[in-house]
This record gives C-alpha cells, structure tokens and sequence, in this order.
C-alpha cells in the first residue's frame, strides 16, 4: 500500500470517529465520511449506499463531489451496477473504465466517471452498504487504493449499522420523520438547554386540513403516500437544524432550536404556503395510474416561556394549532406568551 496513503490514514480514520461520535444525524455523518475518503485517496467523489436487505435494494444516502443534485433518488437492485454486484457478491470491484465494463449501469449524467472503487460495508458477514470513489481519469485507482478503502469500510461498518439501527427506532416507518418515543427523549433536553443557554426555542405543530376525506375518496394506501410526501416536503422546507416529528395519524410536530416566535412562525407559513402552491401527483395502483391532490395544512406556533416545561409548551402550540383549524383551517396561529 502506498506509505504515503498509510501515514495520512490514522489521521482520517480520527477524523470518521469523531464524525461518528457526533450527534448530527447519520445522513450528515456519511457526507462527512464521504468528503474524508475522497481527499484520502485522490478521488473525485464518494458515495455511500447503504442496504435494505428485505428488499435486496442499496439506497443513496450520502454522498461528495458528485454532480447530481439529489443522490439520496438513487438507488439499486442487488445485481445491478456495479454497487448492486458487490452488494449481491460480498467482494470488492476495481473498475480501469466504466466506459468499456458492461457491468456499469448509470442513473443520470455519468460522463464525469471514467474509473472507480466500490467495496462492501460487511457487518458480521452480512452486506449493509456500499462505499464507492470515482474520478473522471481512466485507470486512476490501483489494488491498493482497493486495500486502503476495504480497510476504511471494515473500520467503519458495525458504527454505520449501530446508526442505522438507531435511527430505525427513532423514526416513523411511514413517514421518515422522528417518532413520538425520540420526540419525549429530545424536547425535554432541547427545554433545558434553552434555558441553559439563554436561547429561544420555538414548537410548531401541524394538522393536515380533512384528511379523513383522502382515505375516504382514494383508500389509505393513497393517504399514507400522502403523508409520506407531506412529511418529505415539510422536511425540505424546514431548517438543517430543525427536527421534524409525525405526532400521530396527521399530525407533526416541529422543533425549532435558536428561532424566536416571529422566526418559527415564518417558517411554519412558508410551509404551509409552498405545500398549498403543488399539488400532490400519487400513484393509485400498479397500472400506472395516478391521482392529483391539492392539501392544505394549519399551524399552531408557541415559543418557550422563561419559567416554563416542555409540557405547558408543548399544550400552548397544541391550543394555537386549535385555533387555526377553528379559525378556518389553512393558517398559522401564534400562541399568546405564557
């Protein structure tokens, strides 16, 4: 392996530990392993798929220097491509030019990769992802740059996993959002920091206007994509630092660290208004065939009081978010300050 490789790698592999040991969420923690492996050897991106094992699936999760814009759209068949293979295979691929390998299959523009380095994430023999690096030059990675990525995967596999598993069972499995049991773990704490700190915290909850309607005319296979999209589109809007959580049936619910009521209120109205501007285009079967939806949801915003906990916070966004679907529905209310 190349000494030169060999004497940067402990300082990268403290770098991925710290990345992993932090709280940010493990999309984040994979854009950093990401950027960490590209400048490690040379590439001009990284990718990290990991893999839903049911469904013999690799998903995009994170990714660096690559030029689509979203690569958590990407995703594929065990089998397929080059990263399906090493999923299906176990066994790392060193690819001279995708160019003249029938094994490569693209999604998107892929005139910028010309070689590339794909490995497993092995958990106990078992494939839980895929870490790959690309560059636009012909031949560029070489057996050892196979080594030294084999050894960041294995290094790095059982704490991808141990995230993922985390993650899983503070998530809603519908939506993607946080669930209720993280949300009863994460807003008492984000009440005491706040306090701590001296810095505002704002709750916002959010009410699908007559969704009862959407399962009664279209079925709930059509209302859970519907909350799945609202939840997705909630997400985009909100902040990097943000938590959104699904509450129950359709409601959210979400956590605004460091924005004062004016803030969390302008937020909430973005939401709302970028959710009322696009209608929702959903499948109804497997014939293709589709139906198109125009939501509205309502708001309840509350900002913590000096003196108060997360429950009397949390019941004055409940009470302003009554107010806004008595009021009329498609709104955001502001609570009254305690």
């Amino acid at each position: 392996m190349n000494p030169e490789l060999l004497n940067q790698l402990p300082q990268v592999l403290f770098q991925i530990g710290k990345a992993i040991g932090s709280d940010e969420s493990l999309s984040t923690t994979l854009v950093r392993i990401s950027e960490l492996v590209t400048e490690l050897c040379g590439a001009a991106a990284c990718s990290v798929m990991l893999a839903n094992p049911e469904e013999k699936t690799l998903l995009g999760k994170a990714a660096f220097g690559l030029r689509r814009p979203d690569f958590t759209t990407v995703s594929f068949r065990y089998g397929e491509g080059i990263a399906g293979r090493v999923a299906e295979s176990g066994e790392s691929v060193l690819v001279d030019d995708v160019a003249n390998d029938p094994r490569f299959a693209s999604h998107g523009d892929s005139s910028h990769i010309r070689s590339l380095a794909c490995v497993p994430l092995l958990h106990r023999d078992t494939v839980v992802g895929v870490l790959t690096v690309t560059t636009p030059e012909v031949s560029f990675f070489t057996s050892s740059s196979l080594e030294l990525l084999a050894l960041i995967a294995n290094t790095i596999a059982l704490d991808i996993e141990n995230i993922r598993l985390r993650r899983l069972a503070q998530t809603d499995s519908l939506t993607g959002a946080y669930n209720r049991q993280y949300l009863d773990q994460c807003l008492p704490d984000m009440v005491v920091d706040a306090h701590t700190s001296n810095q505002p915290l704002c709750v916002a909850m959010f009410d699908v206007d007559h969704f009862k309607r959407v399962n009664d005319e279209h079925g709930h296979g059509v209302g859970d994509l519907v909350l799945a999209e609202i939840s997705r589109r909630l997400d985009e809007a909100s902040r990097s630092n943000d938590v959104l959580v699904r509450y129950g049936g359709e409601e959210f619910l979400l956590l605004l660290p460091g924005a004062n009521l004016a803030t969390a209120a302008g937020i909430a109205d973005r939401m709302r208004m970028q959710l009322a501007a696009e209608a929702l285009t959903l499948p109804t079967n497997d014939e293709g065939d589709t139906v198109s939806l125009s939501l509205r949801i309502s708001a309840g915003v509350a900002e913590l009081g000096v003196a108060e906990g997360h429950e009397q916070l949390f019941t004055r966004a409940d009470q302003a978010l009554y107010a806004a679907k008595a009021n009329g529905r498609n709104r955001v209310e502001v609570a009254k300050a305690p």
